[in-house]
């Protein structure tokens, strides 16, 4: 009888698409949000009422989709829009309007921002089907879908069929007493991300990374998406490692193929013991089918998996993150390229909560790895000072290894001048007599300089690219 209770009203809540876009108004502020769970649906049909709308402000997160209501209104005049992590299908968008409509965030701190500081009238909610006792999961984005909830007047749950039903730690799904109104989508297929490639680079930075073997043994891992995180994870693989652990930001394809072949087994971790933890997953509908109610996994909000006090737990932590500039004092760019005109081409996402979590690590075994191509277009990706206009996504101070196709060096303890002769030393070996001299113009090494020795903190360099 519960079960027919719970049909009945989730029946008597039931709009269509039209019906939901028309609840939006003029002056008011909705979330659409973020990763495999934005509201695709409901930004068609506001992208058809931009004549009759005005000031209405739009916030997303890790974009997966190229918005219509963007589309639609390029001025801004009916949709005003940010975003909280921007990725290629919004970049462009991005670019026309400025880098203000980029929101700077620590992802572990989100929630809390979002719940002391914005408030919204409606929240699109993207969920699979209500389960049997009468909830809406969250599915594949837990991130901070429960703080958004939380600070929303009216919630529309838009229904997916294909969307997975994902296990949680907490704050993973909200009952249908929360829930306002209820779409049913049947137009839209939850975004899977397509499979990258690997290149001959990413695949030399990954060799680096295994042969100063910063994975061992019980390692527990948080590695992100790409083709050099995908190198890194099928070299862990291929190198016979044991008893791995998963407490990541991101679930991948790798990291699945990691649970099959049993070398991921969580048996070691101190929290969430067997368990793989992470706060959303993209990839393959493959991956969507394997993690759907499969008690493996628990998906928590980004405020504890990425919380940096929450990773200092894990034994043997180990973070790897990329950028677009590391500059010779340490400082690294990952999210904004400078210039006269800024450009933002993604955010800082759980980078930093990641960085700052290993260096608290409890064991003391904690270990993070920023890395990047040595050139990209013939120009070095190891830069002399950041250039005006370039944000540092991770501080000098906080930088603990950084890997290029040319090896791997350890930054921290390091002085400034140590710091930029082991930078220069896995730079590209074109740009390293450039970056020689610019430092010793801006004054990070002295004009008389042994380059004999090998310098401080390198501990994998290549001599060739074989």
């Amino acid at each position: 009888m519960q079960c027919l209770s719970f049909e009945s009203e989730y029946r008597s809540k039931c709009i269509s698409a039209d019906e939901a876009a028309a609840l939006v108004r003029s002056g008011m502020s909705i979330h659409l949000g973020g990763a495999a769970n934005v509201a695709a649906i409901i930004d068609g049909r506001l992208a058809r009422r931009v004549r009759e709308l005005r000031d209405v402000t739009v916030r997303t997160y890790i974009d997966t989709h190229p918005f219509r209501i963007c589309e639609a209104d390029p001025e801004g005049s009916a949709f005003q829009w940010y975003s909280g992590f921007i990725l290629g299908f919004t970049r462009a968008i991005s670019r026309k309007r400025g880098i203000g409509v980029y929101v700077p965030s620590s992802w572990h701190n989100v929630p809390s921002f979002i719940r002391n500081t914005l408030s919204f009238d409606v929240f699109f909610l993207v969920t699979p089907p209500m389960t049997e006792s009468g909830f809406f999961n969250f599915g594949l984005t837990t991130g901070e879908t429960m703080a958004i909830a939380d600070v929303s007047k009216t919630i529309v749950a838009v229904v997916r069929k294909d969307m997975p039903t994902v296990l949680g730690g907490f704050e993973e799904c909200l009952p249908i007493s929360r829930i306002d109104f209820v779409v049913e989508d049947d137009e839209t297929s939850t975004f899977c991300l397509p499979p990258v490639a690997a290149t001959d680079a990413d695949r030399m930075i990954a060799e680096n990374i295994l042969n100063a073997g910063l994975i061992q043994d019980g390692t527990t891992l948080q590695i992100g998406i790409g083709g050099l995180p995908n190198s890194v994870l099928e070299l862990v693989q291929a190198a016979g490692l044991r008893n791995l652990g998963l407490h990541t930001e991101m679930l991948t394809e790798k990291m699945m193929d990691l649970i099959e072949a049993g070398v991921v087994t969580n048996s070691a971790k101190r929290r969430d013991r067997l368990k793989t933890v992470f706060t959303f997953c993209l990839g393959s509908r493959k991956l969507y089918d394997f993690v759907d109610r499969n008690p493996l996994f628990a998906t928590y909000p980004v405020n504890y998996t990425n919380h940096p006090m929450v990773i200092a737990d894990q034994p043997r932590m180990f973070s790897l993150n990329s950028a677009a500039q590391v500059d010779l004092t340490g400082q690294v760019a990952s999210e904004q390229i400078g210039g006269s005109r800024p450009f933002q081409i993604s955010g800082t996402g759980g980078q930093l909560d990641f960085v700052m979590g290993t260096m608290l690590a409890k064991d003391g075994k904690g270990v993070s790895v920023i890395a990047l191509y040595s050139e990209y277009n013939g120009a070095s990706k190891i830069v002399p000072l950041l250039e005006t206009g370039t944000n540092v996504t991770v501080p000098r101070s906080m930088v603990d290894h950084v890997a290029t196709e040319w090896g791997i060096v350890r930054l921290r303890g390091l002085t400034v001048q140590e710091r930029a002769q082991a930078l220069i030393a896995i730079a590209h070996p074109q740009h390293r007599e450039w970056l020689m001299r610019q430092a010793r113009n801006a004054g990070l090494l002295p004009y008389r300089i042994d380059n004999s020795a090998r310098p401080k903190g390198v501990i994998v360099k290549r001599d060739s690219a074989q």
